[in-house]
């Protein structure tokens, strides 16, 4: 194990992750191991908002800077607020950052260190599902990873650490698990749907994604949810309880929830606030929330950071590409259709038109899944 110096200087880094939020969150996993070695650390994020906003919400001891690539002279705005690191760890290895690196390099003597994306692989994975088609069965190694992105942004890190630790505490340097985090004790929870998330058990659902074609269709959502609470009525644990709807996302995802409402009979209390929310806003909902609906997309990441595990559907992207839940508790729902996946990043429309991907999804096994997410806490009080 690690063996702490008294007299420790100030390791200063740069991490650089600007996109896309999804990742972001999921780089925060650099956060978490660093905050476990024995040495005082002044960390540097460099990103693009509105990520970098949510960044600096979670970790007010964190310096943000900005990329942005419409002000003039945006490169030398950054460089100058990076002149006194002592290293940078490029997590999003896109022609930017590696320019960004370079003059680094180049102008402050300050090395860089690249994290491996497995861009490739997933590109490989692309070009297999279009030669398989549906004739063939998607290979179920496509359904599980054999290492989440997280921990590729993690060993980057650690490679990085290796080279500025001194040699006394490298060892049990490649022990440390880390894992995504989003703090959110230091925030008061005055706002009235906060104070009203505190009361009761709330199931969040999230009917968006990044790409049209990533989100379920929204007969999926709604048969899920009139499932589950048939279930619950018959259900002598929940039956007694008042479970709610809480909905988050953005403008558009308000009006899906809205479509959803008008053709389910819910009995419980709805807190409808998607586009109501910042990124921030909408981690601290997640927070208080006993689990989350959702589809591949961004609010996956952040509701597994602030501790809320997920139901999660997965249509034209595979759980192996490195992005699925990581919880224990969590659990992801896609379908063996060998035309999976469309794209590396799923922002392919459907080829067939029908988005069978996810109408392959059985929604009684969501639902088996949200009941127990939505059990654990009862008999526990509210929230």
């Amino acid at each position: 194990m690690f063996t702490p110096s008294a007299t420790s200087p100030v390791m200063k880094l740069a991490l650089y992750r600007s996109t896309s939020i999804g990742d972001v969150v999921l780089a925060t996993a650099c956060v978490d191991l660093l905050r476990q070695i024995p040495t005082p650390v002044q960390i540097t994020w460099v990103g693009r908002k509105p990520a970098l906003q949510l960044i600096g919400s979670a970790f007010p001891e964190i310096k943000t800077v900005e990329v942005d690539p419409d002000i003039t002279n945006y490169q030398e705005k950054v460089l100058h607020e990076l002149r006194d690191i002592h290293f940078v760890v490029d997590l999003q290895t896109n022609l930017r950052s590696q320019l960004l690196c370079r003059s680094l390099k180049r102008d402050y003597k300050i090395p860089s260190y690249v994290c491996y994306k497995r861009t490739i692989d997933r590109g490989t994975m692309t070009i297999s599902s279009r030669l398989r088609g549906r004739r063939r069965a998607l290979p179920e190694s496509y359904v599980s990873t054999s290492q989440h992105q997280f921990n590729m942004m993690t060993e980057a890190l650690k490679q990085a650490l290796e080279m500025h630790l001194p040699v006394e505490m490298l060892d049990g340097l490649d022990k440390i698990k880390a894992y995504p985090l989003l703090p959110t004790a230091h925030d008061p929870g005055q706002k009235p749907w906060q104070k009203e998330l505190k009361f009761g058990h709330w199931l969040a659902v999230a009917p968006g994604a990044a790409h049209e074609a990533k989100k379920a269709p929204l007969n999926l959502l709604r048969d899920t949810l009139e499932l589950l609470n048939r279930h619950r009525r018959q259900d002598p644990v929940m039956r007694d309880q008042t479970f709610g709807l809480c909905f988050v996302g953005n403008d558009k995802d308000r009006d899906c929830a809205l479509n959803i409402l008008d053709s389910i009979d819910w009995p419980g209390p709805v807190l409808n606030l998607a586009g109501k929310l910042s990124l921030w806003e909408t981690a601290l909902a997640l927070k208080d929330s006993d689990g989350l609906l959702c589809n591949d997309s961004g609010l996956l990441h952040i509701a597994e950071a602030v501790g809320t595990p997920v139901a999660a559907l997965f249509g034209p992207t595979v759980e192996a590409f490195g992005f699925p839940p990581w919880r224990p508790e969590s659990k992801a729902f896609s379908s063996l259709l060998g035309c999976r996946p469309c794209s590396k990043h799923g922002q392919t429309d459907c080829r067939y038109g029908d988005k069978l991907c996810f109408g392959l999804i059985q929604p009684a096994h969501i639902v088996e899944h949200l009941k127990t997410l939505l059990k654990r806490n009862v008999g526990n009080g509210p929230n």
